[in-house]
């Protein structure tokens, strides 16, 4: 079946109804920390990471190892895109394998990866700031199928393509103790609210859409 890409304001929507109690949640550079802003309620007692000024990408995860080890009896979660994790969070996966056996028996440490195979933030910088058209070879994201990489590291991982799955994919995750990667398929075609609100619109070039396959899970 063709993949139903889902916005990535639902995905932090139902994130956010369902943030554990005394959650840390960190996220990354890019529109990841655009939907984190606009659309993730943090409660009393819980603590949030930030890529400081947005720097760099690929903070997320490491952020969210860090705070793993630093607050053992806190839920973490880490909300990336798919851009940001292949700039350092595959790798630091191999860490989180390494000390598996060590955080098995913790609450969830929850690395969730935005799919859209593309660099999104600074697309929409440009077609807000300039109206210049979505340019696909200019930000492509090479596709990598994230959950399969994970378990092949030994992880346990989800992959959701399917919008009716985002409410019950983040209840299953965050209900069970260890670190778990989870892959939701999304629309790179939505601006985020900061490109909406300036008056951007969709260009008639359509980006690569990452790869399909079934909503899957792995414990």
């Amino acid at each position: 079946m063709p993949i139903r890409p889902q916005y990535p304001r639902a995905v932090v929507v139902e994130l956010s109804a369902r943030l554990p109690d005394r959650a840390v949640v960190v996220t990354d550079s890019g529109t990841s920390l655009d939907w984190w802003t606009r659309h993730l309620r943090l409660r009393n007692g819980m603590r949030s990471l930030l890529s400081g000024h947005l720097g760099l990408p690929g903070a997320a995860v490491p952020y969210a190892v860090a705070a793993r080890l630093a607050a053992p009896d806190r839920p973490v979660v880490a909300l990336t895109g798919d851009g940001a994790f292949q700039a350092g969070g595959l790798n630091e996966l191999i860490t989180v394998r390494r000390h598996l056996d060590r955080l098995a028996g913790l609450p969830p440490l929850v690395f969730c990866v935005l799919n859209n195979g593309d660099l999104n933030r600074l697309t929409w910088q440009r077609r807000a700031a300039a109206g210049d058209p979505l340019i696909p070879l200019s930000a492509e994201v090479p596709a990598m199928p994230y959950a399969e990489w994970a378990r092949l590291a030994g992880l346990p991982a989800v992959r959701c393509d399917r919008p009716r799955h985002v409410a019950s994919v983040w209840a299953a995750v965050l209900s069970r103790p260890g670190p778990v990667v989870v892959e939701f398929v999304v629309d790179g075609e939505i601006p985020p609210d900061w490109a909406r609100d300036t008056g951007a619109r969709q260009a008639p070039v359509t980006a690569h859409a990452p790869a399909t396959g079934p909503v899957a899970s792995s414990r």
